[in-house]
């Protein structure tokens, strides 16, 4: 008896070591993300026009949809430990190209690529947590602490890259610093599961996911829930940088403190609203209220013409605030209702995020065909309402 406690004991301290890990892993490939996230619109500007920057996001989004689609088959093929490396270090050898290359169409395919490998990267660690996670009830905790760990990064990074940037458009540096981050996401991954087992992955049939997804119609509301945050997501990243640097007239060093404050919102709020998920009232109230800040907020980014500080410094964590909500409360509600094994389902809702920019990058294209910048955030904060409705209409945990 001694000796099965003993076992059970190691086997407990060594998951959650490794849960451990894979945030500091999550970590790392956040910061990594994060210097180059907002600056991508700037430094394409350099190659084509403004109308354009939309359809080189979806092309690198696409092919990410496509890789989902296989995702299966090439864990069965390479594992998730060989196939996490691999990804890694071509993400490396992308940012170090993007760094270097002056060429238009060089560069602009290696961005291409760098917008695949991410979300694929992000779900290779998904996959490692599933195998970790062994019981349900404190999955909103755990989320919540990840989700908490890649928020810290996302929020440091854009006040590095202003500071590094300035007045500035020269991106290298930033790029140089995103490849760097990879040297020790390697390590970390290359040291501390080699060897780990993976879960058995059944295969990908893309139609069959999608009835058994939108069968139960609690998974189907989370999804388009979650696809409405990463259409918000999509727009902020791809539309606020440009509109602030090119129209507002803020200096990157400005830009910087602006999303730096923004961001931490994630850092205060998304653990948490984790806790009070798991062990309160469910994630569907919190949801509902995320949405609703989410469409206030938006909508009033359209209001504010002047480059001060404050005012923007206020809408944009208050945008942060409901997606902070409507994030930790959509993951939460959606992995307490997988498993690890099912890579088909985890995939279909990892294909939210660059299916979200697919159409996100084209709506603001084509909007901004027919209107000016600040009425985008209006119809922006109008879609998020829709949020409301999906939240009402799942059936909560508690």
């Amino acid at each position: 008896m001694l000796k099965s406690l003993l076992a059970d004991n190691g086997r407990h301290v060594i998951v959650h070591s490794r849960f451990f890990m894979v945030g500091v892993a999550m970590l790392i490939l956040s910061l990594h993300w994060a210097f180059v996230l907002y600056v991508h619109s700037t430094y394409l500007k350099e190659f084509v026009s403004e109308k354009i920057i939309g359809g080189l996001f979806v092309a690198g989004s696409g092919l990410t949809v496509l890789a989902f689609l296989y995702i299966a088959p090439i864990l069965r093929r390479f594992g998730n430990y060989k196939l996490t490396l691999g990804l890694a270090a071509t993400e490396f050898c992308v940012l170090i190209g993007m760094g270097f290359i002056n060429i238009p169409l060089v560069a602009i395919l290696l961005f291409i690529l760098h917008q695949a490998i991410v979300p694929l990267l992000l779900f290779n660690l998904d996959v490692f947590i599933e195998n970790i996670t062994t019981t349900e009830e404190r999955t909103g905790t755990k989320r919540g602490i990840v989700l908490t760990l890649m928020s810290l990064a996302t929020a440091l990074a854009p006040l590095g890259t202003g500071f590094l940037l300035g007045n500035s458009d020269n991106f290298s540096s930033i790029y140089f610093l995103s490849a760097a981050c990879m040297i020790p996401f390697i390590g970390v991954v290359g040291y501390f599961f080699k060897g780990y087992p993976d879960a058995r992955i059944p295969s990908v049939r893309i139609w069959e996911g999608i009835r058994s997804f939108w069968s139960d119609t609690d998974l189907r509301y989370v999804f388009c829930a979650h696809f409405l945050l990463q259409l918000f997501f999509t727009w902020m990243v791809i539309y606020v940088p440009l509109y602030l640097a090119t129209v507002v007239g803020f200096e990157w060093d400005s830009i910087g403190i602006i999303l730096f404050i923004a961001l931490f919102a994630y850092v205060l709020f998304e653990y948490p609203i984790g806790r009070v998920a798991d062990l309160y009232i469910g994630e569907k109230e919190m949801m509902a209220i995320g949405f609703l800040v989410l469409a206030i907020s938006t909508c009033w980014i359209a209001f504010i013409g002047t480059p001060i500080l404050i005012p923007w410094i206020v809408t944009l964590f208050l945008t942060r605030v409901g997606a902070s909500f409507v994030e930790t409360t959509t993951e939460s509600y959606f992995f307490k209702h997988t498993k690890g094994a099912d890579a088909n389902i985890v995939g279909l809702f990892r294909i939210t995020r660059p299916l979200a920019i697919v159409v996100g990058a084209l709506l603001g294209s084509i909007t901004l065909l027919f209107v000016e910048f600040p009425s985008m955030f209006i119809a922006l904060g109008l879609t998020m309402i829709l949020g409301i409705v999906f939240s009402f209409l799942i059936e909560d945990t508690k």
